[in-house]
């Protein structure tokens, strides 16, 4: 399992080593079995090793996975990497379950930081977000059981699917036109999620000026920000509409926002330091992790805040 005999041996003239030859290989490979089982345990997956790799039973039966797939998902991960095992989860679970026919009612913009734990690498990426934080790409929503957040649409699967539906006379996924979809869907989610902050913060105006004490200041400096029509918050963010309305709420033109986890983002002025946003994001599961530290948002950009801020 996990071994791909098409690989030569190594050179008898390599470099002389203080390690055995293929003992890293050959505890990574053990590490990358040890965390497979986790997986078909622990999170219900149903898989059996194969000698080149693994099968993965769905809906529309077995799917083969050969052992270069295995590595190329977990890339320069080790094996007992945090990220490993629900990177390897939500893989495998796209491949058991994604259909053809889910492609055309369960896509959705997604919106994940670069090298989180989910994030399917470079081919996957449609457009990045000015300031170098957010890629974006096509995500899943409601086609992976187990998965009730967005999940990426991992690019080995969109070949795969893709392939089996021209050898069934099928036609492929217009990858292109599907991406105008997601990016037209992404905007008017934007639209919505600052509409439906800007109406939170004036109920927080009128209610302040009904308390007994309106000489205190309104908690107007609090904005909210939650999944609205299938995008989580962290992918709203990727969208101009929330962006242009953050940066311009307050007459700034920048606003500093925590979004720890990809389900919710706030820009309470109480807890965007950046001790409070690490601590929240370490705290959080790693696929479900956003930004590890206070975001910078302007219209156009955002961006990590400088590790020196506090």
């Amino acid at each position: 399992m996990l071994h791909d005999p098409s690989r030569s041996a190594p050179s008898a003239d390599a470099a002389p080593s203080t390690v055995a030859p293929g003992a890293g290989d050959a505890s990574q490979r053990l590490r990358v079995r040890q965390v497979l089982l986790e997986v078909c345990v622990l999170d219900d997956v149903d898989l059996v090793p194969a000698s080149d790799g693994l099968v993965v039973a769905g809906p529309r039966g077995a799917r083969h996975l050969p052992a270069a797939a295995v590595e190329e998902v977990l890339g320069d991960r080790p094996g007992d990497h945090p990220d490993t095992r629900p990177r390897l989860r939500s893989w495998l679970r796209a491949h058991a379950a994604v259909t053809h026919e889910a492609l055309h009612g369960c896509l959705r913009p997604l919106a994940l930081p670069r090298g989180g734990a989910l994030h399917p690498g470079p081919a996957w990426v449609r457009t990045s977000v000015g300031g170098g934080a957010l890629d974006v790409g096509l995500g899943l929503v409601g086609a992976v059981p187990g998965e009730a957040d967005p999940v990426p649409l991992w690019p080995d699967l969109l070949a795969r699917l893709d392939a089996e539906s021209v050898a069934a006379g099928r036609q492929p996924l217009d990858a292109d036109a599907a991406w105008c979809a997601a990016a037209a869907h992404l905007e008017g989610a934007g639209r919505a999620a600052a509409q439906h902050v800007e109406r939170e913060l004036r109920a927080r105006v009128v209610e302040h000026e009904t308390r007994e004490h309106p000489d205190r200041a309104p908690a107007q400096a609090v904005t909210v920000v939650e999944p609205t029509d299938g995008c989580d918050a962290l992918t709203l963010l990727a969208s101009a509409p929330l962006r242009r309305w953050l940066a311009e709420a307050d007459g700034t033109g920048l606003r500093v926002v925590a979004v720890p986890s990809r389900m919710r983002g706030w820009t309470d002025l109480a807890h965007v330091d950046a001790d409070f946003v690490t601590a929240a994001w370490t705290a959080t599961e790693p696929d479900r992790r956003g930004l590890s530290r206070p975001a910078l948002v302007t219209r156009d950009e955002v961006a990590l805040a400088p590790r020196w801020v506090r």
